[in-house]
């Protein structure tokens, strides 16, 4: 009998043939999870929650448990091992699900909020500095205390020059001198700045679109394209545009390099001013190496393996990195 006919018959005589395979997981214990980025010359900012049980299955039915821990902890920072401060909870809640619509009646927003808790947020107000080492330390009652220790990077040493462009692009050339020693990390990106948009509010008799102009310029992140080796090895962006792209120093290890980077004339945004802003980024590794593996975006290859994300809280989960950004800007045409 061939395997088809066969199939057909244990299915209508009720048989089951799959497979269950009986594995003990592990016991789950609860830890905390400290995320943060430092930035130099910006303040600390932690999310601060616990852990959840990755085999929880949520009471109502709907799979596994995604909500967030509530969390009620204490975050300190140091220097050095010295203590600097006690990072301040912002208090906000957050909310797993919101809605919002507009009553024609009244000419109000009435929100639909579902499944609120603590976002887990603690801001500080010390100044961070380049080149100086911290460690994000949290307390969480009734469990173990978690850290972890990054150095800050120093800025980025970077020129920037506009060049007149081809086919109507403008080009920027990036110089960028990197420190001796392999090993160090950046990123590169360009935003661009827009000064008014246009949003629907919500008014009697429904939402109408109305055109609100900023007091100051917003930024946004702007594509741009480059035939730069370094850079196009360092993309995880399919097609020819590159939104932010990050590379190591391997190949000009203490050297100035020139990259140079075409990008149009304004951003797809109606509000654009033309402005353009020429970002380098200088990042620690856990940095660096999430990136490199949350962006890839070939996620059809049928020969990949799942990747497990850089860790380095002690006594607990999560990722504490640390960035010194350099920023040159250029007017927009005629500007």
């Amino acid at each position: 009998m061939r395997l088809p006919a066969l199939l057909a018959l244990l299915t209508l005589a009720g048989c089951d043939v799959s497979t269950t395979l009986d594995i003990e997981t592990p016991p789950y214990q609860a830890e905390v999870v400290v995320r943060s980025v430092l930035a130099a010359d910006g303040v600390a900012e932690v999310r601060l929650s616990v852990s959840r049980d990755p085999y929880a299955v949520d009471p109502a039915g709907e799979g596994l448990v995604a909500r967030p821990s509530r969390v009620d902890g204490r975050v300190v920072l140091l220097r050095d091992g010295v203590e600097v401060e006690t990072l301040r909870a912002s208090g906000r809640t957050c909310y797993r699900a919101s809605t919002a619509t507009c009553n024609a009646e009244t000419g109000q927003v009435e929100r639909s909020d579902e499944d609120p808790f603590e976002c887990g947020s603690y801001r500080g107000a010390v100044r961070l500095e380049a080149g100086a080492t911290y460690t994000v330390r949290a307390e969480v009652p009734g469990l173990a205390p978690a850290e972890a220790t990054v150095t800050v990077p120093d800025a980025p040493t970077v020129e920037a020059t506009e060049e007149a462009g081809a086919g109507g692009l403008r080009r920027f050339r990036v110089r960028l001198t990197d420190p001796p020693g392999r090993g160090h990390r950046y990123g590169l990106t360009i935003h661009r700045e827009l000064d008014r948009y246009t949003a629907s509010l919500c008014r009697v008799g429904g939402p109408v679109d109305t055109l609100v102009v900023l007091t100051r310029p917003q930024v946004y992140r702007s594509d741009f394209s480059t035939t730069d080796p370094v850079l196009v090895t360092g993309a995880r962006e399919a097609g020819s545009s590159i939104h932010f792209v990050t590379f190591p120093d391997d190949a000009f290890d203490g050297r100035a390099r020139d990259f140079v980077l075409d990008a149009a004339p304004r951003g797809s945004h109606s509000g654009d001013t033309g402005a353009v802003r020429v970002q380098v980024t200088a990042m620690t590794a856990e940095l660096y190496d999430a990136y490199q593996i949350t962006n890839f975006e070939l996620d059809e290859n049928p020969f990949a393996e799942p990747a497990d994300l850089p860790l380095n809280v002690v006594g607990g989960y999560g990722r504490v990195g640390a960035v010194a950004v350099r920023e040159v800007r250029f007017a927009g045409p005629g500007g």
